[in-house]
């Protein structure tokens, strides 16, 4: 099966990846564990050289398979003061893994004929052409399934990411609060395509703001009460939930960033999700990271989530193992490369989990 990354900046398909060298271990970051295990030294080696390398304070993972949880641990600090350890059950900010997300919802709702993958989205949203302003007409052409699989025909790297463009909305269109993804809509309503939807792929965190909307529309509630209800609470799952913008309304359990003034409510479908690594395996237990349910087929999948202070990963691997990463920092000179030695480094410390005598 060809494996598939997304990063939270940069689409990737992989076939192999090399495994890079990491620097000495941090002692002066704990882990916070009961489980101090000599057969998860490799794991807890791994985590500590990547988090000295890109100079977090918080980390935690997850590892589970089979439907067991395997290991989970916090380490660093949970707040900038450096007094309260991480916790293995942390709440922490996914960034783009939060797509996964959105696709499981959309698929959801394709599966239960709430949606069609050949909906087109500008008839489904019922949006309607900008007054005084240029408007492409392939906007019509777009669906569903384009979509997901980013070939809605916006090309940041040709342009500009509309999602971190809030404050600009905001002006334009004299907002009297924050803008909200429908203001963003609108935005880029009057915005010419790069390429012909269904042409060619290019990563869109807009075309996932869309799909929210999608989500919506299709399942006639709020974004986050849809996933909720339709994907979380029949898997017990209480700590995958909605970011916020400021600090004094983020969850207790949350740790704190180094960068406090990102916006991350109107990002919710794309990016704007928090959850606790356990939480995430237990989803990745019950769903492929394309969104597909699970089933007996084994399918090797990465999805990489990346923001200014906070870098994810999300790991299924053949063998069953599932893994979750999320670090409160992020290197935004050298995420991606930052984020192919986490995974490598990763990946080893699991075979060796894998291949040890515990026999997993």
């Amino acid at each position: 099966m060809t494996q598939t990354t997304y990063s939270g900046l940069t689409l990737i398909l992989l076939a192999l990846i090399a495994v890079f060298p990491m620097s000495s271990l941090n002692a002066e970051q704990p882990g916070n564990s009961p489980d101090n295990s000599e057969q998860f030294a490799a794991i807890d080696k791994a985590i500590a050289e990547f988090q000295k390398l890109i100079g977090c304070k918080a980390v935690t993972i997850a590892i589970s398979r089979n439907g067991k949880m395997i290991y989970s641990k916090g380490y660093g600090w949970k707040d900038a003061k450096q007094q309260i350890e991480t916790p293995a059950d942390a709440l922490m900010r996914i960034a783009s893994v939060s797509k996964s997300i959105t696709s499981s919802a959309t698929k959801t709702l394709v599966r239960d004929e709430k949606l069609s993958l050949d909906d087109k989205i500008f008839n489904l949203l019922e949006l309607s052409e900008p007054r005084n302003e240029e408007f492409d007409p392939r906007w019509r052409d777009i669906t569903v399934a384009q979509l997901l699989k980013h070939e809605g025909g916006w090309d940041r790297d040709e342009t500009f990411d509309p999602m971190f463009r809030t404050r600009e909305v905001e002006k334009q269109y004299r907002l009297r609060g924050k803008a909200q993804p429908e203001d963003m809509i609108r935005y880029m309503l009057a915005k010419p395509l790069q390429f012909d939807p269904g042409s060619r792929s290019s990563y869109s965190n807009f075309g996932y703001c869309l799909l929210g909307r999608v989500v919506e529309k299709g399942s006639g509630m709020p974004y986050q009460k849809y996933v909720q209800q339709k994907l979380f609470d029949p898997l017990g799952i209480k700590d995958i939930q909605q970011g916020r913008d400021r600090p004094r309304d983020w969850d207790p359990r949350e740790v704190e960033y180094p960068l406090q003034t990102l916006r991350v409510e109107v990002m919710d479908s794309h990016g704007g999700l928090i959850a606790s690594a356990p939480a995430l395996c237990k989803y990745m237990e019950h769903y492929w990271l394309d969104g597909k349910l699970r089933n007996s087929q084994r399918y090797y999948w990465t999805y990489f989530g990346s923001l200014p202070g906070t870098t994810a990963m999300a790991l299924q691997r053949i063998d069953g193992f599932n893994v979750v990463v999320l670090c409160n920092g992020r290197r935004d000179e050298s995420y991606n490369e930052d984020n192919l030695i986490l995974k490598s480094s990763i990946e080893s410390a699991v075979d060796e989990i894998s291949k040890s005598k515990y026999g997993f």
